[in-house]
């Protein structure tokens, strides 16, 4: 699914591990006329941005496994490596101080509260 020259829709890439999450917000997004690509693991990152160079992306959090902060971690670097200056919206259950003060070191300006 590579981004052709004549598609003049915005390619957005949705990260989230909540299934229910991710389809909310790509239907809402779709329905005003972005082109969407939903991926739920960091080795789904990867394989699309090989493939499309989205010019939004939005990082979930909720990963209920062991290391999920490394994981998101490693998500926004790879996204960060592999689309410099793409703007990035965290998706949050709850945000603090810390959490904001943690984006903002990582270049993520926006965060929005679930429900989305």
């Amino acid at each position: 699914m590579a981004n052709r020259p004549n598609d003049v829709r915005t390619y957005v890439m949705i990260v989230e591990p909540d299934v229910n999450i991710g389809i909310n917000l790509t239907d809402r997004l779709a329905a005003h006329g972005y082109r969407v690509v939903l991926v739920r693991s960091v080795e789904e990152v990867i394989e699309e941005l090989s493939n499309i160079r989205p010019q939004l992306v939005f990082v979930g959090g909720g990963y209920s496994k062991p290391g999920a902060q490394i994981e998101i971690s490693e998500i926004l670097r790879l996204i960060r490596t592999g689309c410099p200056g793409v703007p990035m919206i965290t998706i949050a259950d709850q945000t603090n101080d810390d959490m904001t003060q943690g984006m903002f070191r990582r270049k993520v300006y926006h965060v929005l509260v679930k429900p989305v």
